[in-house]
């Protein structure tokens, strides 16, 4: 078999074999596997529930007590940083690859994600390729967000705009979130 990209195979593989694998229960092994299999930097205290999904190897650094609920997309492809005290809700899509539409070959391209300390992304929010959050900003459910996002402010919509600010006392700590066989 003539001109067969074997190393693409072997990564599909370990896509598909880690995801399903990050379906099983046990906060620790999913830990284990983001940051042993997956070369994820996580920090102390960060909770990963059953069926987060990954699409990329490595690229991706977590801080400290963090949530991480089902259905996320953490793609490191272009650099995903999550702050520390970060409640991600659940089927978010952080996403840091995508194609140029001017392109004429529509190549790939990576651009980093930064996520700041204390913020929420809520339910099936869109996290696009370039996008920083600020500190403590709250991006509501089904927004789509590109740009910067100002810190301590809360956005909803398509494409995301400020609706209104947060306190700063908001989201000091998380509980620290781990339900049996989750």
């Amino acid at each position: 078999m003539s001109g067969v990209n074997w190393r693409s195979y072997r990564y599909d593989a370990f896509l598909v074999g880690t995801n399903l694998l990050l379906r099983m229960p046990g906060h620790r092994f999913r830990r284990a596997l983001l940051k042993h299999v997956a070369k994820f930097e996580i920090g102390q205290r960060c909770v990963f529930q059953r069926g987060v999904r990954i699409s990329s190897r490595g690229g991706v650094r977590i801080g400290q007590n963090c949530n991480i609920n089902h259905g996320v997309l953490l793609d490191g492809g272009g650099g995903l940083v999550i702050g520390s005290t970060v409640n991600i809700s659940p089927e978010v899509l952080l996403l840091t690859t995508e194609h140029d539409p001017t392109h004429p070959t529509f190549r790939g391209r990576d651009r980093q994600v930064v996520i700041g300390d204390r913020a929420w992304i809520a339910s099936r929010a869109i996290i696009l390729p370039g996008t920083t959050i600020g500190e403590g900003a709250v991006i509501a459910a089904g927004a789509v967000t590109h740009g910067q996002i100002p810190p301590w402010t809360i956005v909803a919509g398509n494409p995301a705009r400020v609706v209104k600010s947060r306190p700063r006392e908001a989201q000091a700590r998380l509980r620290y979130y781990q339900r049996f066989l989750h």
